[in-house]
């Protein structure tokens, strides 16, 4: 905020959301204030106003205004207004843009080099939720900022990818901050704002509406270098994203994969329009390689993104490994979860380097899941352990959630992500607790193998 700052919300006030009036107002005056303190005749010279603005032009007040930005510092709302240092310059560029951005968490995201928006449907399908994950964790973990729109479906799973991958992503919401809106995402919202940024053109308690969306829209494009769109059915928000961000000279890319757009023609006409088609965020990658630096992040803890190395407690090891006693844990060796092993007492640590040996190297104490047939991973018959079992009974409960999740005997972290409604932390803990047992084990860095029936 500057002294400038309640003169811009008198404007925003004054004008509304992504009106053209801005710019008539830009082109006479280069200070808030000083189109606020100009005479009538002076103001109307823009020759952007109405009759049902005099009003409002020839008795100005800061009342409202200084009301905003009262609650937006008890609300820990920063406010960035067009013109100043840190408003975005890929933002100000397009036409009508925000003449405020009311900011929580890093607004240096907003002007990151490499800037990708995913967008798609609420109603996303399995696959494109997984889609969007697999897109924003890969982007996440290669240094781009992943830029969204906070929704329930594709937006919800590219944000929760970028984190998983310890990586910077950013939220536009398409109401204000302090509104009640989507409340059950409030935690992922959190989560956003230790490393990225949840932005609004709207004031703190503005309500959604159905032109509050659209208007959005062409900020998470604005902010972007490109735009993915995982799924879209027709006239839905993120074709409309799309075109947008053909019309700011933005680059669009679609999945090619046929079954990831409810709208088979949605696809071609993106293409036809100069959309690129991709498979995976290397493309996307590939496609901006020269142009901005990337840096490719070490894989965060499996048990805790963002720690490198796990600390595991003597009480929570003896609880996972449940067949061996916790004397004899220390001759064993566990996967590497990102870094060095460390087993706690609680006096202290009582094994460095302790836990070395590579679980994909054990044998399981059952056999390996076979299949008669010569046929794919995908075709093979799963066979879980009975629930009545004492091994199954001994997992705790996030550990026999994952394990009915797999429905196949390989699958990817992206789908235990949405077929269970846990968070991406308790699954990786989960799958831990699974290798340890010896149910499950690792075959890249996203991908398990179901070992055990």
């Amino acid at each position: 905020m500057n002294n400038q700052t309640a003169y811009w919300i008198w404007i925003q006030q004054l004008v509304g959301y992504s009106n053209n009036k801005i710019n008539s107002i830009l082109e006479k005056f280069t200070f808030a204030e000083d189109f606020y303190r100009s005479s009538l005749e002076d103001k109307l010279s823009c020759g952007c106003f109405s009759k049902r603005d005099i009003y409002t032009l020839e008795n100005p007040s800061l009342g409202a205004a200084e009301s905003i930005i009262k609650r937006c510092r008890d609300c820990g709302i920063d406010i960035i207004a067009l013109g100043d240092r840190a408003y975005p310059k890929r933002l100000a560029e397009i036409d009508s843009p925000p003449i405020l951005l009311y900011v929580k968490g890093d607004p240096a995201v907003l002007s990151d080099d490499l800037t990708v928006g995913i967008v798609g449907t609420r109603s996303a399908t399995m696959k494109g939720k997984e889609m969007s994950f697999g897109f924003g964790c890969d982007l996440g973990q290669n240094g781009a900022v992943v830029i969204s729109g906070g929704a329930v479906g594709i937006d919800y799973y590219a944000h929760k990818g970028a984190l998983q991958s310890n990586g910077k992503t950013v939220c536009v919401l398409g109401c204000g901050h302090e509104y009640d809106y989507l409340s059950n995402l409030n935690d992922m919202k959190k989560q956003i704002l230790k490393k990225g940024a949840v932005i609004s053109e709207y004031p703190p308690d503005y309500p959604t509406s159905r032109f509050t969306f659209p208007k959005r829209n062409r900020i998470i494009s604005g902010l972007s270098r490109g735009v993915l769109v995982v799924e879209a059915g027709e006239k839905s928000g993120s074709l409309i994203t799309a075109n947008t961000a053909f019309s700011q000279k933005r680059n669009v890319f679609i999945i090619n994969k046929g079954e990831l757009f409810k709208l088979p023609e949605g696809g071609r006409i993106l293409m036809m329009r100069g959309a690129v088609s991709v498979s995976s965020a290397k493309d996307i990658l590939d496609f901006y390689k020269g142009n901005y630096p990337l840096k490719k992040k070490e894989t965060p803890d499996k048990n805790n993104p963002g720690v490198k190395k796990a600390a595991i407690t003597a009480e929570s090891m003896e609880k996972l490994v449940h067949t061996v006693e916790i004397g004899k844990i220390l001759n064993h060796k566990v996967p590497d979860a990102g870094g060095s092993v460390m087993v706690k007492k609680e006096s202290g640590v009582i094994g460095k380097e302790a836990l070395t040996e590579n679980i994909k190297d054990r044998k399981p104490k059952n056999k390996l899941l076979k299949s008669e047939e010569k046929k794919t991973a995908n075709e093979k018959r799963v066979i879980l352990p009975c629930d009545d079992s004492d091994e199954f009974k001994s997992l705790s409960d996030e550990a026999k959630t994952v394990l009915r999740a797999f429905d196949k005997p390989e699958v990817q972290l992206e789908h235990l992500v949405v077929v269970t409604d846990l968070s991406v932390k308790e699954i990786n803990a989960a799958l831990f607790e699974l290798e340890i047992s010896g149910f499950v084990r690792s075959t890249d860095e996203r991908s398990y193998e179901l070992l055990r029936s």
